[in-house]
């Protein structure tokens, strides 16, 4: 008989095996981490985030040039996500992944990552995790924090970890925030700067009995320059006034935030002995004959510093204070504090990211010193002189010296003239004669002017703000003076701080209070002052760094 021949059990297993290699094989090259399919894809979502990438530069410029209009807002974001949803570049759980809560309380994410890119809707600093704008750090300029025992650790020291630079973080409840990091940096003289983000914020006022209101802050990218939510504003700080005469103490373009000196300016002299600059302490209770006269910073020889310890500069006049700043750096802007600026300050600490609604200790050192004393580790043993209430915020904002800041109304007095001159090319005071519609036109980004009435009283020339406030679009806000105190010649402001306007013989304002003042003294305190080199008046500086 013929042999038959036939597939064996185990031949067929093989060849099953080999079959399910091969197909795996082939998926793998299909679908695995560099398969065919996975590499399409993601070609795919890389030509997609690159057609969104060019379209929200495209955007950006042509809102930049003003093609649509002369601000941003968040529903002009929103049009921009729709119009991208409407050519198939995004999906609509990508848009609420980049607009956040659809709610009333958005949360300002304009950001996305496809692809492999981080695509930024708002400006390019904007930090879509912490939601807050990044510090914007220039030449010379050194991240630096505190750790837990209260040890000062700067970029490039062993141990520093940039997670732990800043966390601005909202209080719950109504306690004290004491946990809030502010983000601080050094500059190369050794000065301390703290970061303030741009945001917008709502003010409650003050009812009954209370001690002050309330203000809630929304940290923001500067593509939003006006406030969607209802009864909030963006903070003038931030915005750019050059349309409006910054007439509330604007810049000159939308900027991302602030670099605040950390405490009231002190001086500085070289030594050619000991080849080193020494802090000199300020003695007297009059004026610059007392101490150091009405002298200004020289190269090599005396410089304006923003350190702890030592005794904060003073026996100089508004103008010199002016000059001061203004030179101290002018790659990063530096000038004179203006009243929106410390506005600015006052508000942040006051709201849930600061101290959340309470109030400052007060520097109550008699000789001046920065941070409430010279001892050694003042800056922690005097933590609630902070504006954070730990080592990372700003210090003697209430109490220390009175501080001048750039802030008058043109009245025409001598003392406008006699200590307000400055030789720098934007002068503190535009114009020395009287005008009582001044500050329309007369403000610059560096200084502010006010109005004010004819019978140039406190009271008046304070009523004449708020007169001028309720019949103008977007005038009188910000700077913790109409929006926190409620007359204008007596400790009417929050907390009973002092609030007394400008008049006659004293145009300037200063901001503060100084060490004896106790309760009067504060983040919301302001009062009037003639200019004049004075034992009891010092300065801060502010950098812009855009």
């Amino acid at each position: 008989m013929k042999e038959k021949n036939g597939i064996t059990l185990i031949a067929l297993v093989i060849t099953i095996i080999v079959l399910l290699i091969l197909a795996g094989v082939s998926i793998a090259t299909l679908t695995g981490e560099n398969g065919v399919l996975t590499q399409a894809s993601a070609a795919s979502e890389e030509t997609r985030a690159a057609s969104i990438e060019e379209a929200v530069d495209l955007w950006k410029i042509d809102h930049a040039t003003n093609k649509y209009a002369s601000s941003v807002t968040t529903q002009d974001i929103k049009k921009l996500v729709d119009d991208l949803i409407e050519q198939k570049l995004l999906t609509e759980d990508e848009k609420d992944e980049i607009l956040g809560n659809e709610s009333e309380d958005i949360e300002a994410c304009y950001q996305i990552k496809i692809g492999g890119r981080t695509i930024k809707f708002a400006n390019d600093n904007w930090d879509g995790d912490k939601k807050i704008n990044e510090p914007v750090l220039k030449a010379g300029m050194t991240p630096v924090y505190w750790d837990d025992s209260g040890k000062e650790i700067k970029e490039g020291d062993e141990g520093f970890d940039e997670s732990k630079w800043y966390d601005y973080k909202a209080a719950t409840g109504t306690e004290d925030n004491t946990a809030s990091r502010w983000a601080n940096a050094k500059t190369e003289d050794d000065s301390y700067w703290v970061w303030i983000p741009r945001y917008e914020y709502k003010l409650t006022a003050k009812t009954g009995e209370e001690a002050a209101g309330k203000i809630e802050v929304k940290f923001i990218p500067t593509t939003v320059t006006e406030a969607d939510t209802e009864n909030y504003k963006v903070h003038p700080a931030f915005k750019n006034g050059s349309s409006n005469n910054y007439k509330n103490g604007e810049w000159d373009n939308e900027i991302s935030g602030i670099w605040v000196a950390k405490y009231e300016m002190g001086l500085e002299e070289w030594d050619d002995t000991t080849s080193n600059w020494s802090p000199k302490k300020l003695t007297g209770s009059t004026s610059a004959t007392d101490s150091v006269g009405d002298l200004a910073i020289e190269e090599g020889k005396r410089r304006a510093v923003s350190k702890p310890g030592i005794s904060s500069w003073r026996f100089i006049s508004i103008g010199k204070s002016y000059d001061n700043s203004y030179n101290y750096d002018r790659s990063k802007e530096s000038h004179l504090m203006k009243n929106s600026e410390w506005g600015a300050v006052a508000y942040l600490t006051h709201s849930q990211y600061g101290r959340n609604g309470k109030e400052i200790t007060i520097n109550n050192s008699s000789d001046f010193y920065t941070g409430g004393s010279n001892a050694e580790k003042a800056i922690t043993t005097n933590k609630a002189q902070s504006t954070t209430g730990n080592e990372s915020g700003i210090y003697d904002l209430s109490g220390g010296a009175w501080e001048r800041v750039a802030g008058y109304i043109t009245n025409g007095n001598p003392n406008l003239k006699t200590y307000g001159s400055t030789t720098v090319s934007f002068p503190l005071v535009a114009t020395f004669t009287k005008d009582t519609e001044g500050y329309k036109t007369l403000s610059t980004k560096y200084s502010t002017v006010y109005p004010f009435d004819t019978s140039d009283t406190q009271q008046k020339n304070g009523e004449a703000y708020r007169n001028a406030s309720t019949s103008e679009t977007n005038y009188g806000y910000g700077d913790a003076i109409l929006e926190t105190s409620t007359g204008y010649t007596g400790s009417t402001g929050w907390h009973g701080d002092y609030s007394y306007f400008v008049l006659t013989s004293g145009p300037f304002f200063e901001r503060g209070g100084y060490y004896g003042h106790g309760s009067s003294a504060g983040a919301f305190a302001f009062h009037d002052t003639n200019g004049v080199p004075w034992y009891g008046n010092g300065f801060r500086t502010v950098l812009v760094c855009e």
